[in-house]
């Protein structure tokens, strides 16, 4: 089967500079403003924008399994 443009597609290596994955901020709530007695003011967290660059989630239970018997199985 010959699919035009798939080997192209194949052979190329991931983004350079991939999109970083944003969450809403938690201090503003997503708006990119706080406000207290002297006014309203651009979020120090994220910097007036309203999102921050998600953290990353934790490895979940098979990974750190496999991981512990990868381990295990490499030593003599």
């Amino acid at each position: 089967m010959n699919i035009p443009g798939y080997d192209a597609w194949r052979l190329q290596g991931p983004d350079e500079q991939p999109d970083p994955v944003v969450e809403d901020c938690d201090n503003c709530g997503g708006i990119g403003f706080c406000a207290d007695e002297n006014g309203a003011f651009a979020c120090p967290e994220c910097d007036g924008t309203g999102e921050v660059e998600a953290s990353q989630e934790e490895p979940d239970g098979d990974y750190e399994y496999e991981r512990r018997r990868d381990l295990v199985e490499d030593k003599p």
